[in-house]
């Protein structure tokens, strides 16, 4: 019954947690607490530099100094605690990078094993006759249409318009012919018998 508003149970596949994820996830969790701690201190030196503010027209120079002071050693530490921030961002980019070519080299691997079965699978001689095979059933499907179309639907006035045509290639084949031009002079008569040798 409740099988339409029920959610099924997937076992997602790759689910697996890695060292890398569990290191990329300490380094992620990490950053975002340095980053809520420089926050804070940043609010808190500015807290205290509008208290020294306050002590330097009250006349108490001394105590301003003091949290100065006191200001500049949290810069310090925020400048140090950057450092290690880009440090984990580096980290966390390398680290991430890194997973993405493993990807890419198991991608080749795979696809490189399926090339060499596929490779396995065919033999180059018999690609090349099956090529021929099916070369030649083109070629006499192409003049089994051909001869079809011409003899189911060509009239006979049209048979001999193309025989017309034939010959008329033909023709002007032959006038493309250079031959010799024929003499314009007479020729000379030959006498019989006079300097004739017998064999």
């Amino acid at each position: 019954m409740g099988g339409l508003f029920s959610k099924k149970s997937h076992s997602p596949k790759n689910c697996e947690i890695t060292e890398q994820d569990q290191a990329i996830l300490q380094l992620k969790t990490q950053r975002d607490k340095i980053k809520q701690f420089i926050r804070r201190k940043e609010k808190c030196m500015e807290r205290e530099r509008e208290l020294a503010r306050q002590l330097i027209n009250e006349g108490r120079k001394d105590r301003a100094l003091l949290l100065l002071k006191k200001k500049r050693y949290q810069e310090n530490v925020i400048e140090q605690t950057l450092r290690q921030l880009d440090n984990i961002d580096r980290m966390v980019h390398d680290l991430e990078f890194a997973e993405i070519q493993q990807r890419v080299v198991d991608g080749l691997r795979q696809g490189n094993d399926a090339l060499k079965k596929m490779n396995a699978i065919f033999d180059i001689d018999e690609i090349e006759k099956l090529m021929e095979e099916t070369k030649e059933a083109a070629e006499y499907q192409e003049a089994s249409e051909i001869s079809a179309l011409l003899s189911g639907q060509l009239s006979t006035a049209d048979v001999q318009e193309a025989e017309q045509e034939l010959e008329q290639l033909l023709a002007s084949q032959i006038s493309d012919i250079k031959l010799p031009d024929a003499p314009t002079h007479d020729l000379p008569e030959v006498q019989r018998g006079i300097g004739c040798s017998k064999y």
